[in-house]
């Protein structure tokens, strides 16, 4: 199987992966950590807008900060004649027309969180984990450079859990037992 293949949710539940742990540590720095907040409600048919997260104070005190992240199998077919900065600004360009109005609307921000499944990171990515390495080192009292370098691992393991997942996981839902009504289940201390 390949990186591509939308067969058994393995993408969506990778990109949660990466969504949740970026939310964790968002968390340590910041407050107003909201997951999945709603940009926009769909209207007559048409779907709402929802972005990975929301958190309050990031660029600027008073305003909220939303994100969505994205992972770009850069190696595809698709993408052969180009290279990562060429195609993580193209998908940020897709995101930020997607979600600026509706943030601005909301008197917010949109950072795009673009990552390759090689753990390559588009510049709005890394300026994001720079704020939150500073963030967090002033917070702790710790260097920079070792508050940088454990954001960054984090980060990159969430990557290798999601694509690790689109690589191995199982494309087919594994069935349970069917015990619905726990008569299986043995009785322990039963004399």
């Amino acid at each position: 199987m390949d990186l591509t293949c939308k067969k058994g949710g393995l993408v969506k539940q990778g990109h949660g992966s990466i969504r949740d742990e970026c939310g964790m540590m968002a968390s340590l720095a910041w407050t107003g950590i909201c997951k999945e907040p709603v940009l926009r409600h769909g209207i007559d048919g048409s779907p709402g807008l929802v972005a990975d997260l929301k958190v309050q104070g990031v660029w600027d005190g008073e305003r909220p900060a939303f994100f969505d992240n994205r992972v770009v199998n850069a190696d595809a077919a698709s993408y052969v004649s180009r290279d990562w900065p060429t195609i993580s600004q193209q998908a940020a360009n897709t995101k930020h027309a997607k979600y600026d109005r509706a943030c601005e609307d909301l008197r917010g921000s949109f950072t795009p969180l673009v990552v390759s499944c090689d753990g390559a990171l588009h510049r709005e990515y890394e300026t994001f984990l720079k704020r939150l390495a500073n963030t967090l080192s002033e917070k702790w009292s710790k260097p920079y450079s070792q508050v940088a370098l454990w954001v960054r691992v984090k980060t990159q393991f969430s990557v290798i859990r999601a694509v690790s997942l689109r690589l191995r996981g199982p494309r087919r839902q594994v069935r349970g037992l069917g015990l619905e009504d726990g008569a299986a289940i043995g009785l322990h201390g039963e004399d």
